[in-house]
Formats: structure tokens, sequence, C-alpha cells
């Protein structure tokens, strides 16, 4: 079978390649014929910017957003098609949508009201593969601008059609995420204990000196209980990177080998999960902070176990650098655990959500705040020039030293009196001490404060947004990972409907979904969806009822006209 730019090809698994679209991804459908009309008017939309013909292209032939086309030898959705080169094409996308939300019911009061949603036009009736047009919007979200582009993949993906489809998706994938949860959790209980085991046991030991038999007793016994520790530690640390016995899987003291073993293999557990979601999400992979976090605990463990040997030797010129790598990945790996209660389906998990997003959020605006920080830290550097107590003796200390002035740790005495009788510095030091201050404390810092929550509604959609991101990512991995056999065991109904009472007197019947209580947006935007298909069919009523009255005008006239003749 052959493709040009007037086929279009909804490939199958198991049938003929063609070109891009020879990936595993691809499912059957209906072979579409002569796609000119949906090429050209997505090209006329550009210079007319009028949709209508697109859209009665796709009612007409029953074109859904889940169809390939191939265009010039590349396959993509008509979704990614709309979205990529039509102007605004995520309002069309939008219109398609909406029209698969239907009211039942004749009011809110009834025993019956409620939505109809039709997951007909995001995946195929029968079809155990059905997350390819969420996974679409979300590969093209990733490679979006920040503003109104972003803004705007955010809007369809938190779609009702699309939000209600995910969240009934994520009842089917959420073991996957159990799992990966428990297997991390379970990890970082054994890193925890590993460095546990590993940097407090010399104290043990000063408990019970008589373990360890020092060269010079009789003189350690003469120095005290603070000296003799620090040789005891020192001897201990010396004992342990020189014995033969501590390698790889060797210490059965305190049930040391058992720690050590379950954390490698819940450490190669992770770094398979990792490589599988890398295959999967592929750029979407990249887009998110989470996973760069996840890579710094994942090589940070394998620094950890790998030379534990070095981290103890207090001879070795490296273990300092060892040590510092070891402390960011356990740092980093407790950080991860916020991160991964932020997906757990309670209110508590939205801080969780939010303490992301503002961490990614922050970033953005920490450049300026190091110019600052640096400018400050040089000026210091240069005023404290002499003195006898040198706090900004070099540029890195004087840097974390104004860090921590700007957050209101100013140690005003003490720099107030290490100049002296040297006036002149004096003044200098506490004018720039005042604009830092002004321009630090009281500005720059609060500035970020109010960056983060002034908007209090965009961060609960922004939490929202990440929650159906989350959700989403899992379904993928789930659809990716299992056959077609249990797929479609687990596949989502091509019709649901959607609760529409704020209290219920008692169960809805045939109600297969209710709204998650901390996501109210979906209903709001079911009601505006309704609110102007109303609108519109009540507009249009009144320019045909216009155009009806005209029309007997008119008549009327004429026939008047024709008498008085």
């Amino acid at each position: 079978m052959s493709c040009n730019i007037t086929d279009i090809l909804l490939c199958y698994k198991g049938g003929a390649t063609v070109g891009a679209c020879d990936d595993f991804e691809m499912m059957e459908e209906d072979p579409l014929k002569t796609p000119d009309d949906i090429i050209e008017a997505v090209e006329d939309s550009k210079t007319s910017g009028d949709h209508s013909d697109i859209h009665k292209i796709l009612n007409d032939r029953k074109i859904n957003l889940r169809s390939r086309i191939v265009e010039n030898g590349r396959c993509r959705m008509i979704v990614r098609k709309l979205l990529e080169d039509s102007v605004n094409g995520d309002k069309i996308v939008e219109k398609e949508l909406d029209k698969s939300i239907k009211q039942i019911g004749k009011n809110e009061n009834t025993i019956d009201y409620g939505f109809e949603v039709d997951f007909e036009g995001i995946f195929k009736d029968g079809s155990s593969r059905q997350t390819r047009v969420v996974k679409e919007l979300l590969d093209m979200r990733a490679v979006s601008r920040e503003g109104e582009e972003r803004d705007a993949y955010n809007r369809l993906i938190t779609h009702p059609v699309i939000a209600i489809f995910i969240y009934s998706k994520w009842k089917n994938s959420r073991w996957y995420f159990y799992l990966n949860s428990a297997i991390f959790t379970l990890f970082l209980g054994f890193y925890s204990a590993f460095i546990w085991k590993l940097f407090s046991r010399p104290e043990e030991y000063c408990r019970n000196p008589q373990r360890i038999v020092f060269p010079d007793q009789e003189d350690q016994d003469q120095l005290g209980d603070c000296i003799l520790k620090l040789s005891i530690k020192d001897d201990y640390y010396n004992k342990m990177s020189t014995s033969p016995h501590f390698g790889f899987l060797t210490d059965f003291e305190d049930g040391f080998m058992i720690v050590e073993l379950f954390f490698l293999i819940l450490l190669i557990l992770l770094i398979l999960a990792e490589i599988y979601q890398v295959m999967v999400l592929k750029l979407q992979y990249l887009k998110e902070l989470e996973n760069y976090i996840e890579w710094i605990v994942i090589i940070s463990a394998i620094v950890t176990i790998a030379m534990k040997k070095h981290m103890v030797d207090a001879k070795d010129p490296n273990a300092a650098i060892v040590r510092g790598i070891a402390a960011l990945g356990i740092c980093a790996a407790w950080l991860e655990l916020i991160f991964i209660i932020g997906r757990y389906p309670f209110r508590g998990g939205d801080f969780s959500i939010m303490f992301y997003n503002i961490i990614k959020k922050t970033f953005r605006y920490v450049i300026a705040l190091a110019m600052m920080i640096f400018g400050f830290a040089f000026a210091f550097m240069v005023i404290n020039f002499g003195v006898e107590r040198e706090p900004f003796e070099n540029p890195l200390k004087s840097s974390m030293m104004t860090l921590t002035m700007i957050l209101g740790e100013f140690n005003f005495g003490d720099m107030y009196d290490s100049f002296k009788n040297d006036s002149v510095s004096r003044g200098f030091a506490m004018g720039i001490l005042l604009l830092l201050i002004i321009l630090g404390t009281i500005t720059m810092v609060n500035l970020f404060v109010v960056v983060i929550i002034s908007d209090l509604k965009k961060l609960r959609e922004d939490v929202f947004t990440q929650s159906l991101v989350n959700m989403a990512t899992y379904s993928f991995l789930v659809e990716a990972l299992l056959p077609e056999t249990i797929l479609k065991k687990n596949r989502v109904d091509e019709t649901i409907l959607v609760c529409g009472h704020s209290l219920c007197c008692s169960p809805c019947t045939g109600v297969k979904f209710r709204v998650p209580g901390d996501v109210i947006h979906i209903k709001e935007r079911i009601q505006d969806i309704l609110e102007k298909r109303k609108k519109c069919r009540e507009d249009t009523e009144v320019r045909l009822s216009s155009c009806n009255l005209s029309g007997s005008r008119l008549l009327v006239n004429t026939f008047t006209t024709r008498d008085v003749n």
C-alpha cells in the first residue's frame, strides 16, 4: 500500500507500513480518501479567518480528532494538523470537543439531570489504546512557549471532555503509580538507612570503646571524652577504609548487608522505570523538572553505594566531594517524596503540587536576585577590606553572607563594631546596608511573595492542570506497557453520564462519573459550553425570524405595487 498527499491513512497494527506512520501506536481505522478539501480549507482559513468550512468538512465526512493524515510524507493526527497549521487552531479543536457534551434532564432539580459526554471524537469504538489524542496534546504542550501559547494548550487539556476522560482513565491506571511510589518510598527508606548505618556507626563504637584496640590507650584516657570520641571515629574510618572485608555486600554486622542489598535492588528498579519513561514519554519527559530531580537522586545513590569506601576514608582527598554528592542525593530524594505525595487523590496533595509549580515559577526570577546578591557582595567585600573580622573576605563567602542578610540576618552590631574608629568606611558600609534592606529585603523578597500568590485562582488552575498532566502521564505508561487483552478489559466507555447535581437525594440513575469535589472547573466549563450553545441557537433563530420577516415585507410591498399599477 502506498500513500501520497491525497491519501489519509489511518494506520493499523499489523497492517501496511507507510513512512512516518509505521509506529506501534497507529491503530486500525477506516481509511479516508482525498483529504485535499481539508488541506485547502485550512489554507483558506488563514486569509479568510473563517473556520466554518473546516467544521463543515469534519462534520460531513465524520472525521475525528484522532484521524491521521499523510501530507508531504508526514503522518499526523487531524488534531495536530489543526493546531499546527491553522490560525487559532485551539478554537477549532475546542469547538469540536464542545459537540461531545449534551445536557440530559429538564433542569438541575430533576433526578435525571446531568451531562452526557461522548468520547467518540478522541478514540475509536472498540480500540484498546485510547490515549493517543491526549498524548498528542501533551506532546505539543511540551514544546509550546510560555504565555498565551501554553495557556491555549492548557485550556484544551482542561476541557471537560479531555479532563473527564483522563480522570476515567486514571482509575484504571493508578495501580502503576501506586506501585511506582511504593518502590520509591521503600528505596528512600533503605537509602536513609544506608546513610544512617554508614555514618552513625562510629558513635556506636564510642559507646563500646573496648571493641577497638588503640595503640596509645593510656595517653588517650588523659585527653578526655571529647578527644577520645574523635580518635575513635578517625580510627574507625581508617579501619573501614583499609579493611579488605569492607567491600560489596560483605558487612553483616548490624544488618548492614541487608540494607545494602535492598538499597541496590530498589535502585536498579528505579533506573529501569526511568528508562522506560524516557522511551514512552520522550520530549514530555525532558520538560518536567521532577524527572531531573529523580536523576539527581539516582546518580547520587550510585555514587554513594559504589564509593562508600572512599566516603569514610579520612585520608582520601576526594572523600569530601563524594560525601557532598551523597548529601545532595538524600536531600533531593526526600524532596521528591513531597512531589509524589502531591499525586495522591486527597486534598493535602494539592499543597505538594503547588509547591512543585512554585519551585518551577521561582527559578525564572532567581537571576534578578542573583544579580543583586553579587552586586552587594562585591560592595561589602571592598568596604570591609582591612577590618579585623572579615566576613566578606572572598566573593563566594561574601555572596552567601549577602544572601542571608537579604533574608533578614543583618548582623548589624557585628558589622558596626568591626570598623572601630574608621568612621568613613563605617558610613559607606551602613549606607550600602540600608540600600540592601530597601532593595533586597523590603522590595525583592516581598516581590517574590507577590509573584507567587498574587493570583490565587490562577494558582488553583495550575494545580488542576498539573494534576491532569500527572494522571495522563501514568495512563500513557500503562497503555504502552500492558498487552491488548488486558487493555480491552480496562477500556473507558465511549459515553459517560456525569452527575449535574450539587447534592443528590439518592444515587443518580445511570451516572458513571461524579466530578471530584476539588475540581469544580469541570462543571463550570460544562455550564459555560451549554450556555454558549443555547445563546448561539437563540441568535440563529432570531436571525432566521428576521430574514423571514424581511422577506414577507418585501413580498407584500411587491404585491401592493402591482395592484396600484
